[in-house]
């Protein structure tokens, strides 16, 4: 098993927090993000983790080092990340992908160190953590049938407000098999993009090969473990707050001032 982390974006909504550094360099509760997954994946057993770098690239390898010795290191670089989306960035590490069952993983992630564990538990061999939809999540959605097999990725364009019972929400934490990667995922990519090029998201393929009647794509639905994607200042303002040290949470959801709707505090 690899892991495949893509850390190549620009992250300009983060404003001056990445003028100098990468979107995954953003510390949360004083940790870096890169630093806080690359401590999660040492928990398990990987044989690699492969790190896809464009903006500031540089940086975010000396900021590396040599801190994560026991976790071999690989950085692939996408020198034109500031004309392509992620769907460029997995492609540049496609030969990779037919090598090894592979973790892929967005870097403006932070999440309950449990959330690795439960999808490397999985019996199922290809898999996508979800979450059941709520108002403050964003971007692409995802139909499950009775059996948990996602049957169709939903993008932001094709949001339906009505339809929002029947969504999940992908974290963008997904488990592959080699095989998998090599005979469906992989290909598509290619066809994908030669088709549509490369300013396109990588779960555009995936919404593809759900549409066909061999495609076993399973949803672990999360059941109330934290997560946050974060895009911008007041993202990261709220993952602050969750994931917080024990002693500080209380005064900081204290200074929200009746804000808390994004918060399980139940």
């Amino acid at each position: 098993m690899q892991a495949v982390i893509l850390a190549a974006g620009m992250g300009k909504r983060l404003g001056t927090l990445t003028k100098n550094n990468t979107k995954c360099m953003v510390m949360v509760d004083g940790v870096p993000l890169i630093d806080r997954v690359l401590k999660q994946l040492s928990s398990l057993s990987l044989n690699k983790v492969i790190l896809v770098i464009g903006y500031k690239g540089m940086q975010l390898k000396e900021h590396i080092g040599d801190t994560f010795n026991d976790l071999p290191i690989e950085f692939v670089e996408n020198p034109i990340y500031d004309k392509t989306n992620n769907i460029y960035s997995l492609s540049l590490v496609k030969d990779k992908l037919k090598q090894d069952d592979t973790l892929l993983l967005e870097s403006d992630l932070i999440f309950d160190d449990s959330l690795l564990h439960l999808l490397m538990d999985s019996i199922y061999p290809n898999v996508a953590l979800v979450d059941k939809y709520e108002t403050w999540m964003d971007g692409t959605m995802v139909r499950l049938d009775e059996g948990n097999n996602i049957v169709n990725f939903i993008p932001k364009k094709d949001f339906r407000y009505e339809d929002v019972d029947s969504y999940y929400k992908t974290v963008n934490i997904y488990k592959f098999s080699k095989e998998f990667l090599s005979t469906h995922y992989v290909p598509f990519l290619e066809a994908y993009t030669k088709a549509l090029g490369n300013n396109e998201y990588y779960e555009q393929v995936l919404r593809v090969i759900t549409l066909l009647d061999n495609c076993e794509l399973k949803a672990l639905a999360l059941t109330g473990q934290k997560w946050y994607e974060i895009d911008d200042v007041q993202d990261l303002d709220i993952a602050e707050t969750l994931f917080a040290s024990e002693e500080k949470r209380l005064s900081l959801y204290q200074k929200r001032y009746g804000g808390y709707w994004r918060f399980r505090i139940c």
